[in-house]
């Protein structure tokens, strides 16, 4: 298992590379609450995969591609310190990519706190599986994902947009193409091998409406509850 980004901009041709998204911690949706919130557009389309089509989901999706509340907290708590407003500005800032990463659970945690909303997120650590990158050990591991590069809330992935919650391309018009590989997944909607996460990646980039971009396998955890 290798540390790698895989570029892919035409179809079926992947190219790795050394370079390495850097780990951190993601605020992103309850998949229950995403499940909910999207269960309306899903109505009167032929069932495939993990779509949702039912009240309550058959199969969950843990991943990152879970509408993240992101730096800018939408429904932000409006009373605030002199102190949480100086460190939220710390907190808001952007890579040259406008990416947000959190690296700190506690800052995670805080900007989880400023929510409104809060009882309808969770967190989640992200690595790219191989790297040196350190994760909490009060993290459980729940899988691998496909995903561009992900930040403080979340990204995009290719198992969450073609076989759940379909926000981009989607999945194949049949819904049969990736039958194998969904599968393969786990309870928590993610491969329980890299072998098996880095089979289907090269399988979607082969198909000519597969989206175009940089890649890495992660490792995603969530917190213990025990």
């Amino acid at each position: 298992m290798l540390s790698k980004v895989y570029s892919c901009y035409k179809t079926g041709e992947i190219i790795e590379s050394d370079d390495c998204f850097p780990a951190g911690f993601s605020i992103v949706k309850k998949y229950p609450v995403v499940y909910a919130e999207n269960l309306p557009r899903f109505k009167g389309v032929p069932r495939a995969y993990g779509h949702p089509f039912a009240e309550k989901p058959e199969k969950l999706y843990l991943g990152p591609d879970r509408e993240g509340m992101g730096a800018y907290v939408k429904n932000i708590r409006r009373k605030r310190t002199k102190e949480e407003n100086e460190r939220l500005a710390g907190l808001q800032t952007f890579d040259e990519e406008g990416s947000c990463v959190i690296t700190s659970e506690d800052d995670a945690l805080f900007l989880l706190g400023l929510s409104l909303d809060s009882d309808d997120f969770e967190i989640i650590h992200t690595k790219v599986a191989g790297s040196d990158d350190i994760y909490p050990d009060d993290y459980r591991f729940l899988g691998y994902d496909i995903c561009y590069k992900v930040d403080c809330e979340g990204g995009f992935s290719i198992i969450g947009d073609c076989m759940f919650i379909c926000r981009w391309h989607g999945c194949d018009e049949e819904g049969t193409l990736f039958l194998e590989d969904f599968e393969k997944l786990n309870e928590n909607g993610l491969f329980g091998s890299w072998d098996d996460a880095y089979r289907y990646m090269v399988k979607y980039l082969n198909q000519d409406w597969s989206e175009r971009g940089n890649y890495a396998i992660y490792e995603v955890r969530g917190k213990n509850t025990d």
